[in-house]
């Protein structure tokens, strides 16, 4: 059975997995022991973790080879946002149980905005977090619980809106001076 649809009590209670994916299902985090305690409360409740060094991804090709090795695309991954897109929808495998949590750590050493980038294009790591924000959104159509944990050294990293939906901080560091601010 799929496991998407919420009950009242889980609704009310602001159950994590509920709340992440009420607010687009991509959720960032600046504090480690903040994201270590939500990853605790997803794996005690059935969910699977597949976490990225994301500082370690020096180029978009380094990116693309962790993605394909850690999510497990096919040989004809094409190493390309485009492919990307196309995998996450139909090769991802997200579990009808539970859910699969994509964490990415250190994402703001990835994400730079690039001196050769214009004002009005979006960078890779912001590209990637809409492609992501969309297989959220698609895998919850056929009752999939998709999340994507985004930890960030930088507190004030924002991102635009993702896939038409903007990325929220956690609710334990929703106010600034949660965050050192």
């Amino acid at each position: 059975m799929a496991m998407a649809i919420f009950t009242t009590a889980e609704a009310d209670n602001q159950q994590l997995d509920w709340t992440i994916l009420r607010d687009g299902g991509v959720n960032l985090y600046w504090r480690q022991e903040i994201l270590a305690d939500d990853l605790k409360w997803l794996k005690s409740n059935g969910y699977r973790v597949v976490t990225f060094e994301a500082a370690e991804w020096e180029s978009e090709r380094r990116m693309h080879e962790s993605l394909k090795v850690q999510l497990s695309f096919p040989e004809y991954y094409g190493n390309n946002l485009n492919a990307l897109d196309e995998c996450m929808l139909d090769d991802l495998v997200v579990p009808d149980s539970g859910g699969l949590a994509i964490v990415l750590n250190h994402y703001d050493r990835f994400s730079k905005p690039s001196n050769h980038v214009a004002s009005d294009e979006r960078s890779t790591g912001e590209v990637l977090l809409s492609v992501f924000a969309k297989a959220v959104r698609h895998h919850m159509l056929f009752g999939r619980r998709l999340l994507i944990l985004v930890q960030s050294d930088d507190p004030q990293i924002e991102f635009g809106r993702l896939g038409g939906v903007a990325a929220w901080w956690n609710q334990r560091e929703w106010l600034n001076k949660n965050r050192g601010l």
